[in-house]
This record gives structure tokens, sequence and C-alpha cells, in this order.
């Protein structure tokens, strides 16, 4: 409102002091007796092209201290809140559906447990016959990742945000608090798809340097599964 009345007036101002101008070279007698208004006249919209001028500076400004303030809160609740957030909602959220339970859902766990069985029966078979090549392998298969070289690949790679120790860093929380974060499959999943204010790295690191970090997460860090 005052920007617009700020350019009436000295629309105004202006466009007089045109007239004048042109009525004062056409006329030597001008303005003669009408000097005192003309004087009037250019004073006031003088002075309420300034008093808008001031006026809508102030309202400049009210608008610079709220854009700044709220530019502070946004930038205050990224420092203070965690890049993780999202990943311990959607996990929280898969642990409620899991605990109401899905249609077929007890017959799936029935198929997996059998299939279990069968596959412990069948690596017993396996050590029985291959001797103890076939027992060094399958005690390789069922380590997953090295912790060691996943300690490396932590230091290179998530140790900036994490800290060295994985208890939080610049920006990245604590891994001991997050619920992914608790067993190498979890862990394999958020660095592969990132989530949460966490970047993927999926396309980064290969898949055996995922497996080795996740190992070294959950078993190192976090002494989850």
């Amino acid at each position: 409102m005052h920007e617009t009345l700020f350019f009436i007036c000295g629309g105004i101002l202006a466009a007089s002091a045109v007239l004048v101008s042109v009525f004062g070279l056409k006329n030597d007698n001008f303005p003669g007796k009408a000097m005192p208004a003309v004087i009037v006249w250019f004073a006031i919209f003088a002075v309420a092209t300034g008093t808008f001028a001031v006026l809508h500076g102030k309202d400049e400004s009210k608008e610079h201290d709220a854009e700044y303030s709220k530019a502070s809160e946004e930038l205050h609740k990224a420092d203070t809140s965690g890049p993780f957030e999202e990943a311990e909602l959607e996990a929280a959220e898969a642990e409620s559906g899991e605990s109401e339970g899905e249609p077929g859902a007890e017959e799936s766990s029935e198929a997996e447990a059998e299939n279990e069985e069968s596959g412990e029966e069948a690596n017993a078979e396996l050590e029985g016959e291959g001797g103890e090549q076939l027992e060094g392998e399958a005690g390789a298969t069922a380590a997953g990742g090295n912790p060691e070289l996943g300690a490396v690949v932590f230091s290179e790679n998530c140790s900036t945000c994490h800290g060295a120790t994985g208890h939080g860093g610049n920006g990245g929380p604590d891994l001991t608090t997050m619920p992914l974060a608790q067993s190498e499959e979890g862990a394999i999943q958020q660095v592969t798809n990132g989530g949460g204010g966490m970047p993927p790295f999926g396309g980064t690191l290969s898949e055996e340097e995922i497996e080795n970090v996740a190992a070294y997460v959950a078993q190192e860090i976090t002494h989850g599964e």
C-alpha cells in the first residue's frame, strides 16, 4: 500500500514539475499571484512522497526480517533434527504392520521354517560328504561380510557424518540408536538405498563393500545381529 502511494505522489510531483516548467516557458508572468498555491502544492506532494518512501522502506525491512527469521528457523530445524527421522518412521510403521499381521503371514512363517529345516539338513549332508573343505566354505558363507574390511569402508565413507566410532558426528546420528543399523540386513538396506537425509551408496560402493561395512556396523558398533 505504501509503495503504491509513494509512486502515485512521486508521479504527481514529477508531472507537476513538468507542467510548471512548460507554463513558465510560455508565459513570462507565470505563476504570478498563483505562486503561493504552487509552492503549497509542491510542498504537499514532496512531503507525501518522502513520507510514503520512509514507510515503504520500513515495510521492506519488516518483510526481510520475517524472511530471515523463517530461514533461521528452517536452518535450526535442519541442524537439530536427525537425518534418519524418515528411516526411523518407516521402520516403526513396518514393525507396527508386522505386529498387526497380514493375511497369509502365518503360512509364510511356517513355509520359511520348513525351508530352514530343509536347508539345515542339506548342509549337514554336505558337511558329512565334503569334509573340512565344504565345512569351511559353509562357514564363510554364514559369516556374511568381513567387519575388518568394513572398518576401512566405514572410515573412508561414513565416519565424516557418523563419527569415527559411529556414535554421531557432523549431522549424522548415533548408529546405536538407529533400528536399521542393528542388523546386517537392515544396514545393507540403508547403505544401498539411503533415506532420511542419508544419500544412497548403491552406485558408489560394490556389493562386497556394502556387506563388509554392514557387518562392521552391526557387529562392532551396534553389537546387533
